[in-house]
């Protein structure tokens, strides 16, 4: 009996401890983008100014300018924040539907397998990204991106964001 408790908490931290690593900073909000982008392009599509993603550590990483690029282009692409729903709501990015990494984890509701999928947590230092990354990957998925500046690099490039309530796949995201 006392080794299935301690096996529970184990497990549990096991699933916490990657969230308590991203805690984020607390900082002003800005308003919601009257604008709600659901699109973006692929590299081949980008202005000279705006690099192409590549590949870093296993991941394809792009940053907040091509994202931000992408949404303006009109190609179709699903930008996922792998945070918990709490932080989700405080700030997002315009045009982010909520899929937390424990939900991947989970087998919760996903985007579509052969979705265009853009990740991003809170900061640099956040592995959640990441995780979700490496969780999505060993599910099928083969079109990823890591933000890895996170919401953190998006709001210093100083591009909008929204506050309030979640967009989550189950819900239209």
């Amino acid at each position: 009996m006392k080794t299935r408790s301690s096996l529970s908490r184990a497990l549990a931290l096991a699933l916490v401890a990657p969230l308590l690593a991203c805690g984020g900073e607390a900082g002003e909000t800005r308003s919601a983008d009257a604008r709600r982008p659901d699109a973006a392009a692929g590299p081949d599509t980008l202005p000279e100014s705006v690099p192409a993603p590549e590949m870093e550590g296993g991941y394809l990483i792009v940053d907040p300018a091509q994202v931000r690029e992408w949404q303006e282009s009109g190609e179709p692409f699903i930008l996922v924040d792998a945070r918990d729903p709490v932080q989700f709501r405080q700030e997002r990015i315009p045009g982010a539907i909520n899929v937390p990494y424990v939900d991947i984890r989970a087998g919760g509701d996903l985007p579509p397998r052969d979705a265009r999928v853009v990740l991003y947590c809170s900061d640099p230092s956040c592995p959640i990204s990441q995780f979700a990354y490496d969780a999505l990957q060993r599910l099928g998925y083969t079109n990823l991106y890591d933000m890895r500046a996170g919401l953190q690099g998006w709001k210093a490039a100083g591009y909008p964001t929204q506050i309030g309530e979640s967009s989550t796949i189950g819900a239209g995201g």
